[in-house]
């Protein structure tokens, strides 16, 4: 199972210089992660979220990422996909560019956005998302892979054109889709593309996996190559002790927990939009239910964080390997979580717990 870090540049401290020592704290984390063999560094795509997101450019810190490091690939997962966020032509361009600056080391995912705050912002009706989210992902890699590319459908209209550059990675880079319910799951499998899996639950990684491995033996591919991999979300902080790690991260998981409630609030308690009702139910009644009543150390005992001593890492990460996770995204950097300590949580893991996943 590969190993790699997770970012929403996340941070309890709004002043001007707290988010500033955010994003240095972040690129030392992820220099660190390549010299130490990390597979890649995550960044997701959130805006208007202060607190909880300030990954309101990633493919600018991914960027300057880039030039930072050797090895580590550099995923932009995800990118917005509704067309008034990011237009898909623009997003294959970007992608593109970042390919050539890394020398192919760019993993792409998409996604639709998960909050009324951010679609409402960019004008962006909820159900218009999931149709321009899986158009969109049909036309980037046509973009990549044809010397003109134009298209036109009902929503969409462009005229012939040369897409420049194209990557480097060939026929693309791999492509990715967040899922956060068992709908996305099948749609990522059915187009042979890699699962991100955010909010499903590391509990039901089996299950999840289970359904993503039947389904994509029978994948009609969206792009020119298939993407067979899973990745999940997950929770993290490797101190030398169980309670050093849960009294630091402990009262993050919480914190984010509760946020995340405070995101999804116009929907919870209001109205959902149709293609968000599942997900909104699912997380309100298991999620948030589980965060809010469970112990945090009763959570990593079932598999749900990796939170704690080298040795609980180390079975929390073989829990999910044994699950057939393909790639753990390890999600360190949240509100109050010290940089000494994620510095520390990122040695701990490559020196006492990569090397002794079975």
């Amino acid at each position: 199972m590969d190993v790699s870090l997770f970012f929403e540049l996340e941070t309890s401290d709004l002043s001007e210089a707290g988010v500033r020592r955010t994003f240095e704290q972040c690129i030392e984390q992820v220099v660190l992660a390549d010299r130490l063999g990390y597979r890649a560094a995550w960044f997701t795509e959130h805006h208007f979220l202060p607190g909880f997101s300030y990954s309101s450019s990633p493919e600018l810190v991914l960027s300057h990422l880039a030039a930072k490091t050797k090895q580590i690939r550099l995923g932009h997962g995800i990118v917005l996909l509704p067309f008034s966020i990011n237009h898909p032509l623009r997003v294959a361009e970007r992608i593109a560019t970042l390919d050539l600056l890394s020398n192919g080391r760019v993993e792409f995912g998409g996604g639709r956005a998960i909050s009324e705050s951010e679609l409402s912002a960019f004008g962006v009706h909820p159900d218009d998302t999931r149709p321009q989210w899986e158009e969109a992902l049909s036309v980037i890699p046509r973009m990549w892979m044809q010397e003109t590319f134009e298209y036109e459908s009902p929503t969409l209209r462009i005229p012939q054109r040369q897409v420049v550059p194209k990557p480097v990675q060939k026929p693309h880079p791999p492509m990715w889709v967040a899922c956060t319910q068992p709908a996305t799951l099948e749609f990522a499998a059915d187009h042979g593309i890699g699962a991100l899996g955010f909010g499903i639950g590391q509990g039901q990684s089996n299950d999840y996996v289970r359904l993503y491995r039947e389904r994509i033996k029978h994948c009609k591919p969206i792009g020119g190559a298939i993407n067979n991999k899973f990745a999940l979300l997950t929770f993290t902080l490797c101190c030398d002790t169980d309670e050093e790690a849960l009294t630091i991260q402990g009262p993050n998981f919480k914190m984010y927990s509760d946020a995340v409630r405070g995101l999804f609030a116009p929907w919870i308690d209001g109205k959902p939009p149709r293609s968000y009702e599942w997900f909104m139910k699912y997380w309100q009644e298991t999620m948030y239910t589980a965060a809010q009543s469970v112990p945090v150390s009763e959570i990593v005992k079932a598999g749900g964080a990796c939170i704690g001593s080298p040795e609980t890492c180390l079975h929390v990460l073989q829990y999910l390997k044994d699950a057939g996770v393909d790639e753990a995204m390890l999600f360190m950097q949240m509100y109050t979580t010290p940089h000494d300590k994620i510095m520390r949580s990122i040695e701990l893991i490559a020196e006492k717990v990569m090397p002794k996943l079975r």
